[in-house]
């Protein structure tokens, strides 16, 4: 489980890869992230909770399989402390800054790809967003899914523009949980339990 002094900080992320590899999952790890950020926003941890349950059904009940679950949990765990602290200490579980511009852009875009699922899995849509802040930034979400991270040329330029829109997805994150959760406790959970 987490300990103290780990509690706000994600694992590295090919450490977490190299945990739940043994899963065999459909999706990358960047996007399984984005999937549990975008149930956490959406006011729908429990509903979060089972969905990564689900991930772990058919596998083996082994030692490997039991570490990538309780990897998987404590990420979520943590995601979960992060956004709701509001203190800016939220982050994108996403490849080193080593890494090539390719690789993380490529993770950029299915974390992004896995917000978008997660929320929607949640039951939440642009509509009810009430700000209109938080509306854009989840139109931009969207379309940093849709990056062709492919044509990329490995130069300053698009460098720079990773960092930058990872950096306004993280802020974009806050504020459409921030929304989200200001809608949730004037009405309730979105989701039904």
């Amino acid at each position: 489980m987490l300990t103290e002094n780990k509690a706000l900080h994600l694992p590295a992320y090919q450490m977490f890869i190299d945990t739940i590899s043994v899963l065999e999952l459909p999706i990358s790890g960047s996007e399984l992230h984005g999937i549990m950020c975008g149930y956490l926003c959406a006011g729908a941890p429990t509903e979060g909770e089972a969905y990564l349950r689900a991930l772990t059904v058919k596998s083996k009940k082994d030692e490997a399989t039991r570490s990538a679950a309780m990897a998987m949990f404590d990420v979520f765990l943590i995601s979960q402390q992060q956004l709701a602290n509001f203190d800016f200490e939220f982050q994108l579980l996403l490849p080193d800054d080593g890494e090539p511009l390719m690789t993380r852009a490529q993770a950029f875009s299915e974390w992004c790809e896995g917000f978008t699922q997660g929320i929607n899995m949640a039951g939440v849509s642009y509509e009810q967003l009430k700000e209109e802040e938080a509306q854009e930034a989840l139109h931009h979400i969207l379309e940093f899914a849709q990056l062709d991270y492919e044509s990329l040329q490995v130069d300053e330029e698009d460098e720079m523009a990773l960092v930058e829109v990872s950096e306004y997805t993280r802020m974009a994150i806050l504020k459409i949980y921030g929304d989200l959760l200001e809608d949730n406790s004037q009405h309730g959970s979105r989701t039904s339990h």
